[in-house]
């Protein structure tokens, strides 16, 4: 599965990661720990909707 995500810095200095097309974001201290929590958070995102 492929999806857009952008990545940017907010005014704290964390990197935040969102997944575009699910509105589904995440922080992190570093760029891969934004990525792989926003991959987490999707995941769990997919398992609740799909219990609706």
């Amino acid at each position: 599965m492929q999806f857009e995500v952008e990545v940017h810095r907010n005014e704290l200095g964390e990197w935040v990661a969102v997944a575009v097309a699910w509105g589904v974001q995440a922080t992190g201290h570093t760029e891969n720990e934004a990525l792989a929590r926003v991959m987490d958070a999707l995941a769990q995102h997919f398992k609740t909707t799909a219990r609706k």
